[in-house]
């Protein structure tokens, strides 16, 4: 049965969640607010394909998803804030429900009614939804690719939560979602799977990280043959490129050993410490960009022994961007978003790095 919860993974992800709740407790940056409000319940076509990130008129998409709780503390659903500039959308979701991406100033989010699993995306550009499909098996979480013209989804069955494995639905075209990675059944190192969490690389590898209570199976699958390399006990995928996945080792808190892990081989070098989750920097360099105790840092595999902190970053982590982030943020090609937490839940604070020259900028510039 796959439960929400990650009982090993708590620590590693507690400082992303701390930071979301901080950052929700400030004001709206100036203008944002005559700008807000929920987003129009209209259909529009994802005419085209997704803008080059960076080119959004430069403005970054970002969203960030926060419980709804009632009086007793239960969960009675999740709200959905996006934005771009100083526009701002707000939408009431159902308790299972996720959000991914920006791709091309698109957010990808997920909802469930009990009965049936909805895909949509919002437009942080036109300002409009897109239903992309439904499914009566349950839709735990989903991906946007690279160009948003497909969906990467992760299933369980709706009865016994079953793992159903992860398929790709072409928004376009009308066939049938395809699988490309098979279901996980429990076994003895393991247990059973309680989360699942999907990757994109920058090449077009998927990484599905299938986690139990102590460690989890990851497997790197080629979409376009179906070809799927796995990995045992790791923690989630933090990145892949060629064939190299970045992943942390199983751990029960902070800090958490990273390591670079040969996909052929299964061998592994290790990157040493973080204080958590870590991203693969997306310029081709196989750099990654690690939270450290006292700031971030940048390491390359190739050379392990060697890596280059970041000044001025002692609060900073990057923003993952999984099927099962919280929050996400946009930003240029080949750059790094980074905020207080590694959360973009106040999309003012986020910065965005180089990992070439390590330098800083402003993630999000309002006039």
């Amino acid at each position: 049965m796959e439960l929400a919860r990650r009982t090993r993974w708590i620590a590693y992800s507690l400082p992303v969640a701390l930071a979301a709740v901080a950052a929700l407790a400030r004001p709206a940056p100036p203008g944002a607010l005559a700008a807000a409000g929920a987003m129009p319940e209209r259909g529009c076509a994802l005419a085209g394909e997704a803008n080059a990130r960076g080119t959004l008129d430069g403005a970054p998409a970002w969203y960030r998803l926060e419980p709804l709780l009632d009086g007793t503390g239960t969960l009675v659903g999740r709200q959905l804030t996006a934005g771009r500039g100083t526009a701002r959308w707000t939408a009431q979701l159902s308790p299972e429900s996720f959000a991914s991406g920006p791709v091309g100033g698109r957010v990808l989010v997920g909802d469930d009614d009990g009965r049936r699993s909805r895909l949509r995306v919002l437009d942080t550009v036109r300002g409009c939804w897109s239903v992309v499909g439904t499914e009566a098996g349950v839709i735990r979480s989903a991906l946007l690719t690279s160009d948003a013209a497909g969906v990467y989804e992760h299933r369980v069955d709706r009865a016994t939560r079953r793992d159903l494995g992860v398929f790709l639905r072409e928004i376009r075209g009308s066939g049938a979602p395809r699988q490309v990675a098979a279901g996980l059944e429990a076994d003895a190192v393991h247990g059973p799977t309680f989360s699942t969490t999907l990757l994109l690389g920058d090449d077009g590898q998927l990484a599905v990280s299938s986690c139990g209570e102590r460690a989890c199976r990851t497997r790197v699958v080629n979409p376009a043959t179906g070809a799927a390399s796995p990995i045992r006990e790791t923690g989630p995928a933090a990145g892949v490129v060629g064939a190299q996945l970045v992943a942390p080792e199983p751990c029960e808190g902070l800090p958490c050993p990273m390591q670079v892990i040969d996909v052929a081989s299964g061998g592994a070098t290790s990157l040493g410490p973080v204080m958590g989750p870590a991203v693969l920097a997306p310029d081709g360099s196989g750099a990654v960009v690690l939270p450290a105790e006292n700031g971030l840092r940048v390491a390359r595999p190739d050379d392990p022994a060697r890596s280059a902190a970041v000044p001025g970053t002692r609060d900073l982590a990057p923003i993952a961007r999984t099927s099962t982030s919280e929050t996400g943020f946009e930003g240029p090609a080949g750059l790094v978003a980074v905020g207080p937490g590694g959360s973009a839940a106040d999309p003012s604070l986020v910065r965005l790095l180089n990992p070439a020259t390590l330098q800083l900028t402003a993630g999000e510039v309002l006039p």
